[in-house]
Order: C-alpha cells, then sequence, then structure tokens
C-alpha cells in the first residue's frame, strides 16, 4: 500500500454496548478482524503491527482490542465467559461498522474468540485462521501442562510483583528467534503490561476465563464440532506457550479443519514465520469466493 499505516493513522474507536472499544483499521476489500492473544502486555498493535501492511493490501482489515487490552474498557464483572463476552462485543462493533459477514484471523486467546464468535454467529463469519490456539482449543496430549510459556506468565504475576527479568523470560518462550526479544520489546511490553489500565486488565480478562460458573463454557473444544467454517490451523512447531500436541484434538473435532505446521518457529508465527504464515493465511482466506463483502 502506498500509504504509511502507523498506531495513530489507523487507531480508531467506538462505544459497544456501554464500554469503549479501540481497534485498527487499514485496508480495502473483504472485511478481515484479527484478534490478538492474551499474553503479558498484548493489544492488537503489538500483535499484529508487522502484518498490517501485507493484510491491508487484500482486506479491509480491523485490529480490535479485546475487552481490558489496548485501552478497551472492561466490566467490573463478566456475567458470561470472557471468549463469550468478547465474541458478543466483536459483533457489535461489527454492527455498528455495518460489516455483516467477516473472515477471522485468532491468535492465541483470539483464536477461543474467533471459534466461539463463529459458533454464536455462524452466519456472520467466512473462513477461519487460527494460530497457536489457546486453552479452549488446546488440549495437551503429550506436554506437561502448564506449558512453560504459561508457567512464566504466571510468574510475572506473582509475588513479589512484575520486573522486567521476568517480562524477559516470559517473551522468550514464544520465539525459537532470541535475536527478536530486544531490550525495545520487552521495555514496552513491560509498560504495557504494568500500566494501571492493562495491569487491571489482564486480571479482570483471567477472572472471566476462570469462573467456575462459566468454565464449560469456555471448553471450546467439547463443541468444536459443531463448526461448520472452513478453518486453517497454523501452529509453531517448536511452541512453547501452546505445544503442537494441543493442535490435534482441534484437529479432530474441526470437521472442515486443516494443520499447517511451521518448523523452527514458536507461539508467534506471525513474526517469526512472517512472511510464509501471511503467505498462507491469505491465500486460504482468498480461496473462498463466496466469503465477505464489504
Amino acid at each position: 500500500m502506498s500509504e504509511t499505516l502507523t498506531f495513530e493513522s489507523t487507531s480508531r474507536s467506538a462505544v459497544v454496548d456501554g464500554l469503549k472499544v479501540t481497534f485498527h483499521e487499514a485496508g480495502t476489500g473483504p472485511p478481515l478482524v484479527l484478534l490478538h492473544g492474551g499474553g503479558l502486555g498484548a493489544s492488537a498493535w503489538s500483535n499484529y503491527k508487522h502484518n498490517v501492511p501485507a493484510f491491508a493490501s487484500s482486506f479491509r482489515t480491523i485490529l480490535p482490542n479485546q475487552p481490558g487490552f489496548g485501552k478497551s474498557e472492561h466490566p467490573p464483572n463478566f456475567d458470561r465467559h470472557y471468549l463469550t463476552f468478547s465474541a458478543d462485543i466483536i459483533a457489535a462493533l461489527l454492527d455498528q461498522l455495518e460489516i455483516h459477514r467477516v473472515h477471522l484471523l485468532g491468535n492465541s486467546l483470539g483464536a477461543g474468540v474467533a471459534v466461539r464468535l463463529a459458533l454464536d454467529h455462524p452466519d456472520r463469519v467466512g473462513r477461519i485462521a487460527l494460530m497457536g490456539a489457546g486453552s479452549a482449543l488446546s488440549i495437551g496430549l503429550f506436554s506437561p501442562r502448564p506449558s512453560e510459556g504459561i508457567n512464566r506468565l504466571e510468574e510475572f504475576m506473582a509475588p513479589p510483583g512484575p520486573t522486567p527479568e521476568k517480562m524477559e523470560a516470559f517473551l522468550r518462550t514464544l520465539v525459537v528467534d532470541q535475536s527478536l526479544v530486544t531490550p525495545a520489546m520487552v521495555t514496552e511490553r513491560f509498560a504495557a503490561a504494568t500500566d494501571p489500565d492493562g495491569y487491571e486488565g489482564m486480571q479482570a480478562m483471567r477472572a472471566g476465563y476462570d469462573d467456575p460458573a462459566y468454565a464449560q463454557e469456555g471448553e471450546l473444544w467439547r463443541v468444536a464440532d459443531q463448526l461448520e467454517h472452513d478453518v486453517l490451523i497454523t501452529w509453531g512447531r517448536e511452541d512453547r506457550a501452546q505445544p503442537l500436541d494441543g493442535a490435534f484434538v482441534a484437529l479432530q473435532r474441526i470437521k472442515n479443519a486443516r494443520l499447517y505446521v511451521i518448523p523452527r518457529c514458536g507461539h508467534w508465527a506471525h513474526i517469526e514465520a512472517r512472511a510464509e504464515f501471511e503467505r498462507v493465511v491469505t491465500s486460504f482466506l482468498l480461496a473462498d469466493d463466496g466469503g465477505p463483502r464489504p
């Protein structure tokens, strides 16, 4: 694209069901929603900023910050599972944008939200690409759980509290190429994770995700066989946050799923194998001639 896509130039906001939702938007074409993960200091922009130019060249690309992330507000208490709540917020945001049907790309936590959105609003979703799907779909078969990455996340939140060193230890579990974890990245993610809004948002998400009253609602592997959509499951072979063995339950349960595994790659396939990831996902999403229209 000829225009420079920056955080500022793509930033948008809306009030959805009484809550402020921040998001980014760029490009034209079939609508594509990118749903970020739930890691420390995560946001739509931190997750996908390097992928925006590629996807915006083919799609009207929308990057929402889910409740509690990236200055998007969250309720004091969730009245349903976090995945369901976030999926409903995304659907309501699409209503405001006058978009009926979209393709979805979800990373980790965002993969669970993508599947929940497709199950609850099936006519609004075209094709779905998942990357390193989170615990709602990723049932471990062989690797110890919680994983190394999840343990580092828990350690960050544990007493005596967050430190940059804990952040770096967490980030290093997400990639094979350790040179990608730069001091600037650690500083940026630490600042986002310890900002009062960011820290409170992470705690709210965890409470909404782990609430025993809605636990079964979040176990999407139980109902994944009801998904009728074409699904591409992508995974880094060396993923230490959501190990590869977690892909196979989703692959077996989702009737129209296919699995693409990227070698020498961790949890951040969209960063560590960016060109390959963008090429494979774009090809898959555009293969459906009956897909969404602006």
